[in-house]
C-alpha cells in the first residue's frame, strides 16, 4: 500500500481507537509518587498506573527537547531527520529544523482516517537566521499547510515559557492571529484539549472520524517559579532536605545553587500537571471514550535538579535519561509493570501498531514497532538503548553511551573519557567504575558499538581518531 497518498480513509466497518498522547516538558521518571523516589504529589498518576502498563525503562535517547519532539514525530535518529539540537535562529542555517517534507506520525493517522489535534509548545521549525553575535530566536509561528504535518486542530506556539501569560497560534490563520492567554498554560491546554474531546458545539473534529490528540504541556519546564499558589501550598511545612532527598544532590561548594530554591516549585509544577492530567481523564470517562482510546503520559525529557551539583537535561544520569511512560488502552492492553526498554524512535511504530495501523509504519521509520510486547508481553525486547548528543551540523560529533538493564555507560570521544555505572548496586550513579573494571568496560564498548551500528550511527566512523 503507498504511504502518504492523503486518502484518509478507514477499513470497512472498523473503528480504531482514539489516541491522547500527553508530555509535559521536562519531567523526570522520579517525579511520580508510585515510584517512591521523588517526595512528589501525583494521585491522578499514582491511579492511572495501575490501569495501565508502566515502562521503568523507557528512555529519552536524546534527552532535550528539538531532538525528542523529532524522533517523535519521524520515528528516524537525529542523524537523519536532521534535529541535532534544539531548534533556534542561530542553528536553521544548518538546517536544525523539522523538514516539512518528512512522514509524520500525524501525517500517517490523518492517511489512516483520523482527525488530528496538537496543543501547545511545538518547537520543530527554525526561526529567520541571525547573524553570529546576535541574541538567538527560539519562538516561530508555524504556518498553515505543510510544516504542520496533517495536524487538523492547531492550538501551538514554536518555543516560548509565559507559563502564567501563554499564547498560541491557533487555527488557519496568519502570524496576526495570536491569541494571548491570562492563565496558567497547562490549565488552560487541558481545557482546549477537554473541548476538543467533548468536541463542544462538533466544532472541534469530524465526530465520524477517530481522533488523535497531542498534548506538549511546558510545565514543569524553567522558570518554575511561574506556578500558582494552590500547586505550592499542597507541599506547605516541606523545606529543602524534605524535597532533595537523591543522595547523589551535591549541596557544597562546587554544586549547583539553583536546585534548593528551585525544587518546590518544580514539584508543585509536577502536582499541577497531575490535576490537569486527571481532568483529561474524566472527561475520557465522561464522554464515554476511556476503554477506546489509547491515553500516553511521558516526557521529552527529565530534569537533574542538583543531581551531581547539575541542573536541566542532555546528559545520560538517570534523571535526565529515564523518562515517565505509561500507557493504558483498556480494550487492548493488560495493567501491569514491564521492563521493555523503549526508546523514543520506536514510539511511532509502536503506536501504529497499538493501533492496528502496523501495516502503514514507513520504510524510511528507523524505530521498531514494540507494540506486541506493550500488549501482552510478546515479542522482541531490546537489551540496550543509546544515548547521544550530537553538535548541529556534525553527526559524527559529541559523546555516545548506552543503557542496558544494568548498566549506563558513557564515552567522549571513542572509547575515551569514559564513565561506566553500575545502576543496580548503585542507583544514584555515583561511583564511576571506568577506571576500575577494565573487563566491564570492554563489555560495554562492544554493546555500545553494537547499538550504534545497529541505527547506523555516523559516530562510528570516528573510531581510532
Amino acid at each position: 500500500m503507498a504511504i502518504g497518498t492523503g486518502s484518509q480513509e478507514l477499513q470497512a466497518n472498523t473503528r480504531r481507537p482514539n489516541l491522547v498522547y500527553v508530555f509535559p516538558d521536562q519531567y523526570r521518571r522520579h517525579a511520580m509518587g508510585f515510584v517512591n523516589e521523588d517526595p512528589v504529589l501525583t494521585p491522578r498518576l499514582d491511579a492511572f498506573a495501575k490501569e495501565g502498563v508502566y515502562l521503568p525503562h523507557a528512555v529519552s535517547n536524546y534527552p532535550v527537547c528539538s531532538p525528542y519532539r523529532a524522533m517523535l514525530m519521524t520515528g528516524q535518529w537525529p542523524a537523519r531527520n536532521g534535529v541535532m539540537a534544539n531548534c533556534n535562529s542561530s542553528r536553521t542555517h544548518l538546517d536544525n529544523f523539522l523538514k516539512k517534507d518528512a512522514y509524520c506520525l500525524t501525517d500517517a493517522l490523518s492517511d489512516a482516517g483520523y482527525h488530528t489535534a496538537y496543543l501547545g509548545k511545538w518547537h520543530l521549525d527554525g526561526p529567520p537566521s541571525t547573524p553570529e553575535g546576535e541574541r538567538a530566536v527560539w519562538d516561530v509561528f508555524t504556518p498553515p499547510g505543510p510544516r504542520r504535518h496533517s495536524i487538523d486542530f492547531w492550538y501551538s506556539y514554536g518555543a516560548a515559557n509565559n507559563h502564567m501569560e501563554p499564547y498560541y497560534w491557533t487555527g488557519d490563520g496568519g502570524e496576526d492571529s495570536r491569541i494571548d492567554i491570562k492563565q496558567w498554560s497547562p490549565e488552560h491546554e487541558a481545557d482546549q484539549a477537554i473541548a476538543y474531546i467533548r468536541n463542544d458545539g462538533g466544532d472541534y473534529r469530524d465526530a465520524d472520524r477517530p481522533f488523535a490528540i497531542f498534548l506538549s504541556i511546558n510545565p514543569p519546564h524553567p522558570p518554575y517559579h511561574l506556578v500558582p499558589d494552590r500547586y505550592r501550598e499542597l507541599y506547605t511545612g516541606k523545606f529543602v532536605d524534605d524535597l532533595l532527598v537523591r543522595p547523589n544532590v551535591d549541596r557544597g561548594e562546587s554544586g549547583n545553587k539553583r536546585a534548593p530554591g528551585s525544587v518546590l516549585d518544580y514539584f508543585a509544577m509536577v502536582s499541577g500537571v497531575d490535576e490537569q492530567f486527571g481532568r483529561i481523564l474524566d472527561t475520557l470517562e465522561a464522554e464515554g471514550l476511556a476503554d477506546d482510546t489509547i491515553v500516553v503520559f511521558t516526557s521529552d525529557h527529565g530534569e537533574m535538579m542538583g543531581g551531581h551539583g547539575r541542573m536541566s537535561k542532555n546528559v545520560i544520569y538517570e534523571e535526565s535519561f529515564n523518562v515517565p511512560f505509561l500507557i493504558r488502552y483498556a480494550n487492548g492492553i493488560q495493567a501491569r509493570t514491564d521492563d521493555l526498554m523503549l526508546g523514543t524512535p520506536d514510539i511511532y511504530p509502536t503506536l501504529l501498531g497499538l493501533m492496528g495501523l502496523g501495516d502503514r509504519i514507513p520504510d524510511a521509520v528507523e524505530g521498531v514497532d514494540r507494540s506486541s510486547v506493550i500488549r501482552d508481553g510478546s515479542g522482541v525486547r531490546p537489551d540496550a538503548a543509546a544515548y547521544m548528543r550530537l553538535p548541529p551540523g556534525r553527526p559524527s560529533g559529541g559523546p555516545r553511551g548506552v543503557r542496558t538493564h544494568r548498566y549506563t555507560y558513557q564515552c567522549g570521544r571513542p572509547n575515551q573519557d569514559a564513565m561506566l555505572f553500575d545502576n543496580t548496586q548503585d542507583p544514584y550513579q555515583m561511583d564511576n567504575l571506568a577506571g576500575k573494571a577494565p573487563d566491564l568496560v570492554k563489555e560495554m564498548v562492544g554493546q555500545m558499538e553494537a547499538e550504534l551500528e545497529r541505527i547506523q550511527d555516523p559516530w562510528l566512523d570516528r573510531r581510532g581518531g
